[in-house]
């Protein structure tokens, strides 16, 4: 039964115990929720039956207690249904993983600050927005007030969500990262209270980071033929909370990222107040990338990284990193297609500079000059 997985599990239950029994109940929460997230793992780690059981039973009995805890289930309720059952594996992960996310959706990221290359004035904006107030609110008081929304906007594949997980680890906050997309696809006529409930356990474990991904698939313009009573309930609660949740003191702030922000409702563009335009990198940016998707494969001396820069203007972080794949592959390639592969003692070359320089033959650019452009013109109406 031991294993890194079981033994967090079991330390994260512990701990959660620990609270819970000193009357700290709202501080175990998050524990229990990791200690059941991880027996999660397990369920999909293992083929015996008894264990997947086993791992089910003690996930649900944390996941019900955090339940009541929240008092969303009373003692008696909680108890009954943690009496029940067995499950066929797939029920049993798709019962744990629904609970789960009814319970909480959170995140420890495990970016770090210096792992962004470039975006040096999107960092600064986020480091005043979010890290400053969180690592010294004393100073964020009055009219010096912390923002509780930010925009980060831009084409994709430019790091966004990246950069928005390296805030969180700069701070020590709960970080709860949420699909806009998902969340309305798939909890349609539930959302409103989904949306309320986020921001309730935010509020309880702040400091917190609320993070939305595709913001303007949930905050798109109001009123359209389209739009039906239950959307329009959902962006009503979004915009309420982002205004303010709770007594307004709590440290929580609100960040959404889009690759289309000219899409999102006028009234919840102004609930973001700080908006944090993250384009393409620059050419010291891109020299830092290449060296980061090329680290732990032996390269070849010819093989200079400014000079990989200089030759992918107007690549994204997510463009290059493909293109850093596709390099790589090529003496691999090489091999597989001399039938070598098999013969464990023959070694592929290391990748040169013509590797990737063919490379970019496939790999192309996937933001056009037009998309930038307009993405600069909303930057200049609305700011960034």
């Amino acid at each position: 039964m031991s294993s890194p997985l079981f033994d967090a599990a079991k330390k994260n239950a512990a701990t959660a115990y620990k609270l819970d029994q000193g009357g700290q109940a709202q501080q175990a929460v998050r524990y229990y929720v990791s200690a059941a997230e991880q027996l999660q793992k397990l369920i999909n780690f293992t083929d015996d039956p008894n264990m997947k059981n086993l791992y089910y039973q003690k996930a649900m009995e944390y996941i019900l207690r955090v339940k009541e805890i929240r008092g969303i289930v009373g003692p008696s309720e909680g108890r009954a249904s943690s009496s029940s059952s067995t499950a066929s594996s797939t029920e049993t992960e798709d019962e744990i993983s629904g609970e789960i996310s009814s319970v909480i959706v959170r995140e420890k990221p495990n970016v770090k600050w210096d792992d962004v290359a470039g975006m040096e004035g999107a960092k600064r904006a986020l480091r005043e927005a979010i890290i400053l107030p969180m690592t010294r609110p004393d100073l964020f008081k009055g009219a010096r007030k912390p923002w509780k929304g930010v925009l980060m906007f831009g084409p994709p594949g430019c790091g966004k969500t990246y950069l928005c997980k390296a805030v969180a680890s700069e701070v020590d906050s709960t970080f709860f990262s949420v699909s806009a997309a998902n969340l309305i696809s798939k909890w349609l006529g539930e959302s409103e209270k989904l949306v309320k409930e986020l921001y309730e356990r935010a509020v309880e474990e702040s400091p917190s980071i609320i993070f939305f991904d595709e913001i303007d698939s949930l905050a798109g313009a109001r009123g359209g033929s389209s739009e039906g009573e239950a959307m329009r309930r959902v962006k009503t609660q979004l915009l309420q909370a982002v205004e303010g949740f709770g007594t307004g003191e709590e440290l929580l702030v609100t960040v959404g990222a889009t690759n289309t922000p000219w899409d999102i409702d006028a009234a919840m563009r102004r609930r973001f107040e700080r908006r944090v335009y993250v384009t393409l990198p620059t050419i010291e940016a891109r020299q830092k990338m290449f060296q980061i998707h090329t680290r732990g494969v032996n390269l070849d001396s010819d093989l200079k990284f400014e000079e990989l820069a200089k030759y992918t203007a107007g690549y994204s972080a997510a463009d290059i990193a493909l293109l850093c794949r596709e390099a790589l592959m090529m003496p691999i390639r090489e091999l597989d297609a001399d039938g070598a592969l098999k013969d464990a003692t023959i070694q592929p070359r290391t990748p040169n500079f013509n590797d990737f320089l063919k490379s970019m033959e496939s790999i192309k650019p996937s933001v056009s000059p037009d998309e930038l452009t307009r993405f600069e013109q909303w930057k200049d109406q609305f700011g960034g």
